[in-house]
């Protein structure tokens, strides 16, 4: 939006005003207007072009305020169709129509994708209620199974499965907006302890050994949520923690926040994959290879439900020693600690909080 492409829009008015300028010195010359004094005549053509490029100079002032204004607008996703709620000229009289039926159009396509994404809602929620009658009728069974190695093979398989069902719902949940989120206080020890007897036929499985310490806090979060992200946390530990091995629950107070750490002494994580172990579908040097299956989306989820309670989590680890995840609890609600990025602020507006 430069003065040059002002210049071309307005080119016809500069053309007739030089032309009406060269009409009106031709007429005054040859009628003997000023009687040879050429002077009134130069200076007559001085006030004229003085005083047309002066309203030259707003007219430009305003059309570059105008649309570098809608430009950035544009540019950082505002609402650009009031800039043209009354429209002084056709042509914004023309950008406002076509702006309001696109939003239009846009509106309509969202809300097409928001009842497809609450119909896909409701079918898994379903489909996981009705395949929880299947799996509770397979543990019946197992347990009238005198062989107890195949019995503890199968209920190893319908662990499993009831593991990925769940992760399955969950999962879904995360795409929607904040309702399913109640925050209160919440007991750190019991969400850890609930959370390890979600997990307790795989870590007995594998004899690994479960330290709590300094858990004794209250927090304000939502319990569900915290459970199933720790679900998702131990589960991976127990995938990549040897026969034997250690997972440590331990809380640690900083002036702003109570902090649950969860420290593994498993194989570990490559330093190129810290920074990416939260992203979608990203499985690292340790999913790439026959021995660990990963489908690098329980962390991916994990982070998102953190984001929307206003949770920080990080992640440290050294390959081949140990992995520790970290998670930050404020003292008082998220919703209330100035910390918290506005983005949670906004979330947790939507949400019902309860003491």
């Amino acid at each position: 939006m430069n003065l040059k492409r002002f210049f071309k829009e307005r080119i016809l008015e500069l053309s007739c005003f030089i032309c009406i300028l060269l009409i009106l010195n031709g007429y005054l010359v040859s009628s003997n207007f000023f009687q040879g004094k050429y002077s009134e005549l130069y200076y007559l053509n001085f006030v004229i072009v003085t005083c047309y490029l002066c309203f030259f100079t707003v007219e430009y002032i305003k059309w570059k305020k105008k649309f570098y204004y809608i430009y950035n607008s544009v540019i950082e996703n505002k609402d650009v169709s009031r800039d043209f709620e009354v429209g002084q000229t056709l042509e914004e009289e023309i950008i406002k129509r076509v702006i309001d039926e696109k939003e239009n159009k846009i509106n309509i396509e969202c809300r097409k994708i928001e009842n497809n994404l609450v119909d896909l809602d409701e079918y898994i929620a379903k489909w996981v209620h009705e395949i929880k009658l299947p799996i509770s009728v397979l543990n019946m069974i197992l347990e009238r199974i005198d062989d107890l190695e195949i019995s503890s093979s199968l209920k190893c398989e319908t662990e499993k499965i009831n593991f990925l069902v769940n992760s399955m719902l969950y999962g879904s949940r995360t795409t929607s907006s904040c309702e399913d989120i109640f925050i209160k206080e919440t007991n750190i020890k019991n969400l850890v302890k609930k959370s390890i007897k979600n997990n307790s036929f795989f870590l007995i499985k594998k004899h690994i050994d479960i330290k709590l310490d300094s858990l004794d806090y209250n927090v304000y979060t939502d319990g569900k949520w915290v459970i199933y992200i720790l679900d998702q946390i131990i589960s991976n530990a127990i995938k990549y923690v040897g026969i034997n091995g250690e997972i440590k629950f331990y809380c640690e107070e900083t002036e702003n926040s109570i902090i649950l750490k969860v420290r593994d002494n498993g194989i570990g994580i490559v330093v190129e994959d810290l920074e990416r172990v939260f992203d979608k579908g990203f499985t690292g040097n340790n999913g790439r290879n026959n021995v660990y299956k990963s489908t690098g989306m329980g962390l991916y989820f994990s982070k998102k439900i953190l984001n929307k309670l206003g949770h920080k989590v990080e992640v440290k680890s050294s390959k081949g020693e140990y992995t520790e995840l970290n998670i930050h609890f404020y003292k008082i609600s998220d919703y209330l600690n100035p910390i918290v990025n506005s983005h949670s602020k906004g979330m947790f507006q939507k949400c019902n909080i309860r003491d």
